[in-house]
């Protein structure tokens, strides 16, 4: 759907009447699919909000493909013969989706990079054209796309090479997992800062451990959810001070912080009662020690 948005972008305007209708019988055929997709919409409860790195990766996407647009605009018109306006397609379909995609999550975080990989396709098609271009207009840009093309690959094999190493990963359960079980000692409770957190732990739950969760009311399994379900912020509160030692699992330094009321009560009551003795950074986590006031 959001294609189709973009799609409206790249039509002349006598053909913007044609493209209404055709979208009102697609959207008409699949409200009731969305209708069920509704009713399921705790599958992307997990999904955080846009971070600032993303927005400033998508600014540098959105400013590198108009400037490959008007690039490729300049050179259509010194070429009179061109009868395709490539840019009306491609910088639509690289600039649309992704924008309305966060548009729609700054009432519900619904981005991922993946849901909009189809509009790198926008890019591709620009830099193909740039290159074309390139090529057939003179000796010295030649030579100047071929030096941007082998820049642009050294620039990508580092980073290719780095997407296969463990130290990629957005997260590492297994890590995560393993620095539990060697913090945990008799006594010590588990606090999961966000709620979706949890679901971290859920391929080596800390059952297995010495750790008891402070905040969990059901399981995952027996709520048949994916994070659990936790106790009123009350019941949290008092399990936490009748702990004297907490490992505290949260998102690594940067990322968006959760905000609800059992949340914001969480921090209050460790920046209250606890010191932090020590941080252990995880990929994609960390976890927080902390002891009961004067036991650091």
């Amino acid at each position: 759907m959001l294609a189709l948005v973009a799609h409206a972008f790249a039509l002349p305007a006598g053909a913007r009447r044609p493209w209404f209708c055709t979208t009102l019988a697609v959207g008409a055929g699949l409200a009731p699919l969305a209708v069920l997709g509704m009713r399921q919409s705790g599958q992307v409860a997990w999904i955080d909000d846009v971070s600032s790195g993303e927005y400033r990766s998508f600014a540098f996407l959105a400013a590198s493909v108009l400037v490959l647009s008007l690039c490729v605009a300049r050179a259509d018109k010194a070429s009179p013969g061109a009868c395709v306006n490539l840019s009306a397609v491609a910088l639509p379909l690289a600039i649309v989706p992704t924008a309305l995609l966060m548009l729609l999550s700054l009432n519900k975080p619904l981005y991922l990079e993946r849901y909009v990989l189809y509009s790198l396709i926008g890019l591709a098609l620009l830099l193909g054209a740039a290159l074309d271009r390139a090529v057939r207009h003179g000796r010295l840009l030649r030579v100047t796309a071929v030096t941007a093309v082998l820049a642009t690959v050294a620039l990508l094999v580092p980073e290719s090479v780095r997407l296969r190493t463990s130290e990629s990963r957005s997260d590492n359960v297994t890590a995560l997992a393993e620095v539990l079980r060697e913090q945990a000692t008799p006594g010590d409770g588990v606090l999961y800062l966000s709620v979706k957190r949890r679901a971290w732990t859920l391929a080596y739950p800390p059952s297995g451990t010495q750790l008891s969760d402070l905040a969990q009311a059901l399981t995952p399994v027996a709520s048949r959810s994916l994070y659990g379900t936790e106790l009123p912020a009350r019941q949290i509160r008092a399990h936490m001070l009748a702990s004297p030692r907490i490992l505290v699992v949260t998102e690594p330094p940067g990322s968006p912080v959760a905000s609800t009321g059992t949340d914001l009560m969480k921090r209050r009551t460790l920046a209250a009662y606890f010191d932090r003795c020590r941080t252990i950074q995880v990929d994609g986590a960390q976890i927080m020690i902390y002891e009961a006031s004067a036991h650091c």
